[in-house]
């Protein structure tokens, strides 16, 4: 095969989800830090599917349309920050092809590079020896190497070679890998999907697992419901006239000259021309003046003019009373906080968050199930509280594509690293303040905070210097540095909240949540022990349910 059309494309595409959804695991599991909360997979592979399901929705295959649809469906299924970059190198691809109904493996080589920048420029401060080295050597190496190259199979063959190469020397690029022991996962996972287009390549067209798990996870997606947006309108009058022009008025610059007219007179404007009738919508405050205008060039055949406040006010009314009781209603900030557990989700509700969007680690919200959350809080400013670092890239692109669209609405991201924070940042809640007053206040609680977070090591290794072994219950910091280790949790836990506190005197409240894994009996026993080694502190326990942490910890 020497051109590839749009329809193979979408052959080649679901074979590279299905690879990269067979391998979801094995990725998941090069987690830098050894704890069972990788998701790297997870979130590529929900990226590929949500794309999957656009190219189910074509009507033309063609390459354009094929790439259109794949740049906008993993876009909307990006979880975290693989899944964003990723969807941003498949955006840059289909820039690259600009166009082209089909193209060879020279014009495929120039859409990776096309890929490799848009990605970067995507990552505020790029690192190497991730993903984006990986789109990186391969636009080098593609136009580098394989110019002389026609056949895709072939072509395809050195792609994916090069691509598990550069992925076997991340470690050397990134200490923190070297230290793990591990590769890159966004990288290993790139290498997989291109690994999947050589297979279809080679006749491997086959994706039925893909077909399989989409079966499994319809309907997971976020409730969707039809709500009509609050907006302040610029005009009163909604008007349409239908105009026949007289005799000897030259058409084109009736048109340009009416046109001209109403821009100065209002918006959502559309002059639309057919043989000597001249169609016009306008929203403006002077129904009269247009009028007026139009019958200087011709004749009115239909004038239709409504009243859009009024109707407005009477939608609003009837909405209101379909509202009461939905997020944010009432409220000058609302709040979205992602929740990883039923428990958290709880106290988040009684601190005042407004709508929880399940996530954390392993399961990483959508932009689609973001923007959703954001659009079903009521208010007019919303904060996102993300409760991990690898939801940010995903909130921000949320918040934007949502303002872009509804510019009344403010969207503050508040980039909390993990629960505890988001939950500092609920006590410090006061829908009385301004908003900056607000952030700030959030903000200053956040940063008094002392967080820990005890989970288990899967494998003999390093984080950030300190050797864990396989087994270990490890205790971590706000920053992710190893705080205690041990083979006894309650030993583990006491000891981390004494590196934590670190003799400092102010703190007087510290909160455990404890997780699904945890039974009730010894998340007392560990609070009665606390309790006697810590008289400062008073000490809380509250079932968060959150999965892979066996306690969360706050010290105020």
């Amino acid at each position: 095969m020497k051109r590839l059309s749009g329809k193979f494309f979408v052959t080649a595409f679901r074979k590279a989800a299905e690879r990269l959804l067979v391998n979801k695991d094995v990725i998941n599991v090069l987690n830098v830090f050894p704890v069972p909360d990788g998701d790297t997979g997870s979130n590529m592979s929900a990226a590929m599917m949500e794309a999957c399901e656009y190219l189910d929705k074509l009507n033309n295959e063609d390459l354009p349309s094929v790439l259109e649809a794949v740049k906008n469906g993993m876009l909307m299924g990006a979880r975290g920050n693989s899944g964003v970059i990723l969807s941003q190198i498949f955006r840059g691809f289909a820039e690259g092809v600009n166009g082209k109904k089909v193209i060879g493996t020279k014009a495929f080589s120039e859409a990776l590079v096309r890929a490799k920048d848009v990605a970067y420029k995507s990552v505020m401060k790029p690192v190497e020896g991730t993903m984006l080295t990986v789109i990186r050597v391969l636009a080098e190496k593609s136009n580098e190497e394989l110019g002389d190259t026609e056949e895709f199979a072939d072509y395809f063959r050195r792609l994916t070679q090069i691509a598990f190469d550069v992925v076997e020397k991340t470690p050397s690029m990134l200490p923190r890998l070297r230290e793990a022991g591990v590769v890159d996962a966004g990288g290993k996972g790139l290498a997989y999907i291109i690994e999947g287009f050589k297979m279809a390549i080679e006749g491997d067209t086959d994706s039925g697992l893909l077909t399989e798990e989409r079966a499994i996870t319809a309907g997971s997606s976020a409730e969707r419901i039809v709500e009509i947006v609050r907006e302040e309108l610029r005009f009163t009058y909604c008007t349409e006239l239908v105009m026949k022009l007289n005799n000897g008025v030259e058409e084109s610059s009736a048109t340009k000259q009416l046109k001209s007219f109403l821009q100065e007179m209002g918006d959502s404007i559309v002059v639309v021309n057919q043989d000597d009738l001249i169609k016009i919508h306008v929203h403006t405050d002077h129904p009269g003046d247009v009028i007026e205008k139009f019958i200087s060039h011709g004749s009115l055949q239909k004038v239709k003019i409504d009243n859009m406040k009024l109707q407005h006010e009477h939608i609003v009314d009837i909405q209101q009373e379909r509202e009461a009781g939905l997020p944010g209603s009432g409220k000058k900030h609302g709040i979205v906080s992602v929740s990883p557990g039923e428990g958290l989700s709880e106290i988040m509700r009684s601190l005042g968050a407004d709508y929880l969007v399940k996530g954390g680690q392993t399961m990483n919200p959508s932009l689609k199930d973001l923007i959703e959350a954001i659009h079903k809080v009521r208010s007019e400013n919303v904060i996102v509280l993300t409760n991990n670092p690898n939801i940010l890239l995903t909130a921000r692109e949320a918040a934007n594509s949502f303002m872009d669209q509804f510019p009344h609405k403010e969207v503050t991201i508040l980039p909390t690293k993990n629960i505890q924070e988001g939950i500092a940042a609920l006590t410090a809640y006061n829908d009385v303040l301004e908003s900056d007053e607000l952030i700030a206040e959030m903000e200053e609680a956040i940063e008094n905070l002392i967080s820990i977070s005890v989970t288990h090591v899967i494998r003999d290794s390093k984080i950030k210097g300190v050797k864990v072994r396989k087994g270990d219950y490890v205790a971590l910091d706000r920053r992710d540095h190893v705080l205690a280790s041990g083979r006894r949790l309650e030993k583990t836990v006491l000891e981390a909240i004494k590196r934590g506190l670190n003799d400092q005197e102010d703190k007087e409240v510290a909160t455990i949540f404890y997780g699904q894994e945890v039974k009730e009996e010894h998340a007392v026993k560990l609070l009665e022990s606390l309790s006697e080694e810590f008289e400062e502190l008073e000490f809380e326990m509250h079932y968060g349910g959150q999965p892979y942490y066996y306690y969360l910890i706050s010290i105020e």
